[in-house]
């Protein structure tokens, strides 16, 4: 029923609380709380690091839409790799700008692609000459969650606020991301 002189009100959302909002309740809110070292879940990526393993590691956060463009985050080993360092010729000092990460629960590690599959393999398999640095060193163990997004810039905008956002959810976890 409408009074005269009664005015309507609209209570809009600007793009960046739209983003957030959907980046808290498809991404951040949907990380388990466990670590991998308190899961019964299988953990394929422990020990196989093949193009199956990391599909059947995907397979459940497909979603069926055409937004091709992930926001991932990974379950890092808390150990670094060290051999893995040298091997590949990752100084020390990048080893010791990860200081902070002792006595932390997990070690997260927020990413983005248009290609995840790909992607994932190059964390996994290539970490220095393909993937990062920071994941050839704490290897991912698990994918906790990814959020699919049509376009680039809005996933890559979606990535920094999910590190954000997990870092504020998860004040004694460790959250990496390369942004």
């Amino acid at each position: 029923m409408h009074y005269p002189g009664e005015v309507a009100y609209t209570i809009t959302q600007t793009p960046g609380e739209v983003l957030r909002e959907e980046v808290q309740s498809r991404i951040v809110d949907q990380v388990p709380t466990d670590s991998y070292q308190q899961t019964s879940d299988p953990l394929p990526l422990m020990h196989d690091d093949s193009i199956s393993s990391i599909v059947l590691e995907l397979l459940p956060h497909t979603d069926g839409s055409f937004a091709d463009n992930a926001v991932y985050v990974l379950e890092c080993i808390q150990t670094p790799g060290i051999s893995t360092a040298i091997r590949y010729g990752i100084s020390l000092a990048s080893i010791s700008r990860y200081k902070n990460l002792d006595g932390a629960d997990r070690v997260l590690y927020v990413g983005v692609s248009s290609n995840l599959l790909r992607r994932l393999h190059q964390h996994i398999n290539l970490p220095v000459e393909e993937g990062a640095n920071f994941t050839a060193l704490y290897r991912p163990i698990r994918v906790l969650q990814v959020g699919w997004f049509r376009s680039y810039d809005r996933a890559e905008k979606a990535e920094a606020l999910a590190a954000n956002l997990l870092d504020d959810r998860f004040p004694d976890d460790f959250v990496a991301y390369p942004g």
